[in-house]
């Protein structure tokens, strides 16, 4: 058990996405194929272990299908394109204008030396971006890779 990513659902319950405890569940999108599209999603890092907590966490999109070398991340492959963002209020569209697509974003340290935070989910926003003239998508190969320092709790 460890750092867990959640979304919050039209009940504004948090709901896991990483469902195998190893992080590697992609995040699910739809796109229309007509217009192409933005499609921004307010997710979640959140710590279940109590005796650990974690700094130096970076998250990453990552494209599981096609990977050369950037896949569906970097927009300019593709056409497809993934911006992270961490914090909790959603980026303006000069923020989000400033984000390499396809780039690591840093989240803060989940606890501390004294304390596990089980209880807190910090924020991130994922936005994902689909070309036009395509067929109507649902997007299910992008995922967030985590990486972390793993600490034990004095």
């Amino acid at each position: 058990m460890g750092l867990k990513i959640y979304y919050k659902d039209s009940n504004e319950q948090f709901v896991e996405i990483s469902l195998y405890g190893d992080l590697a569940s992609p995040v699910t999108t739809v796109h229309n194929g007509k217009t192409g599209n933005n499609v921004i999603t307010q997710l979640f890092l959140r710590n279940d272990a109590a005796s650990k907590w974690f700094s130096n966490i970076s998250i990453l999109p990552v494209d599981t299908e096609n990977v050369n070398p950037y896949g569906d991340v970097s927009y300019v492959e593709t056409g497809w394109g993934v911006k992270l963002s961490e914090g909790a209020s959603e980026p303006s569209k000069g923020q989000w204008e400033d984000t390499d697509w396809g780039d690591t974003a840093s989240m803060e340290a989940i606890g501390s030396d004294v304390a596990a935070d089980t209880t807190t989910y910090y924020p991130f926003w994922y936005l994902i971006s689909s070309p036009p003239n395509i067929d109507a998508t649902v997007k299910t190969d992008i995922l967030i890779q985590v990486s972390y320092t793993e600490n034990l709790v004095a």
